[in-house]
């Protein structure tokens, strides 16, 4: 799909064939290879998947309802490429997440935030914390963490609980 240039041949063939194109975001194209994989078991490269992310991304809304064929087609993805689309498929579909939270730095206080969110159904996948360039006071560290989460509704559970349990949480990719 990422060609520098359309062949002449390839557009002049496809013109009489072609009513509709459209341009789906990377993030779609992810949660489209996701789907392919928890779903229907295969491993579709992007370029295949891209009519699923299309559908998925709501751009064809003339077939809705409507039972239709998408071909998928291409397996000829790289196994590190695939881990990276699988994350942001689990991003894109709320079953990653990842946020910033104050916590109290005493004994306990990253403890008592991995039991709270355990305790909700979250797993931790991976957290760092630091003090250093903390500008509240010395008795809080910041603790930067990605998490598992069932699904979107889930995320934002965990989100709205963490708000209410702690002062400062910032959520979302941004505040990395």
């Amino acid at each position: 799909l990422a060609v520098p240039l359309v062949g002449v041949n390839a557009l002049e063939t496809a013109k009489d064939y072609t009513d509709k194109m459209v341009v789906v975001k990377e993030e779609s194209i992810a949660l489209a290879i996701l789907r392919l994989i928890e779903v229907e078991k295969s491993v579709i490269e992007g370029a295949g998947a891209v009519g699923l992310a299309a559908v998925i991304e709501g751009l064809l809304p003339e077939l809705k309802n409507k039972k239709v064929v998408i071909a998928l087609c291409g397996g000829n993805i790289d196994t590190t490429i695939l881990g990276r689309a699988i994350e942001r498929g689990l991003a894109v579909d709320g079953r990653l997440v990842r946020f910033v939270v104050t916590v109290s730095d005493r004994p306990g206080g990253i403890a008592e935030l991995a039991k709270l969110l355990s305790s909700n159904g979250a797993s931790i996948k991976d957290m760092f914390h630091e003090r250093a360039w903390l500008k509240s006071d010395v008795f809080s560290v910041q603790v930067k963490v990605v998490a598992e989460t069932r699904d979107q509704e889930h995320a934002d559970e965990i989100h709205a609980i963490l708000k209410a349990n702690y002062k400062q949480v910032a959520w979302g990719p941004r505040h990395f």
